[in-house]
């Protein structure tokens, strides 16, 4: 949920009901700006199926979703995933061999370097396997 930063007032993107002053319309994504009379309105999450208020839901591909649901749908569009490792607390072998032997489920390990800035943090970089296989086909 965003409020408004430009200085004209918004309409309602269901009822078309004109805000008062600029920035009291919160942005429901997916929907637009809207009321809060609309806002608070239930509409049913397509993922899990409770029954949420408008303001706490998203739409993601014409799927009205609440924002649990929105958040793990994203997830399975994230391309690269980069995990941290710290040499502090495990030496840089089991670092290595837990980078490789720990991806995350549909990902492939691209690369393990030094974090940015950093003496002791190792980067392990992970990209989705549909994607990989499509650069190296």
């Amino acid at each position: 949920m965003q409020h408004l930063s430009r200085g004209s007032p918004a309409r309602c993107a269901i009822c078309g009901a004109t805000e008062a002053t600029a920035g009291t319309f919160p942005m429901v994504v997916g929907v637009g700006r809207v009321c809060m009379a609309d806002g608070m309105r239930k509409v049913k999450c397509e993922g899990c199926g409770n029954e949420v208020n408008l303001l706490t839901s998203s739409k993601l591909q014409g799927r009205t979703l609440c924002l649990s649901d929105y958040m793990k749908e994203l997830e399975k569009y994230r391309q690269h995933l980069v995990v941290s490792f710290d040499e502090e607390r495990e030496a840089a072998a089991s670092i290595l061999s837990r980078a490789l032997g720990e991806a995350p489920s549909g990902y492939v390990l691209i690369s393990v370097r030094r974090g940015r800035n950093s003496t002791h943090v190792w980067e392990a970089e992970y990209e989705k396997e549909e994607v990989f296989q499509m650069k190296c086909s």
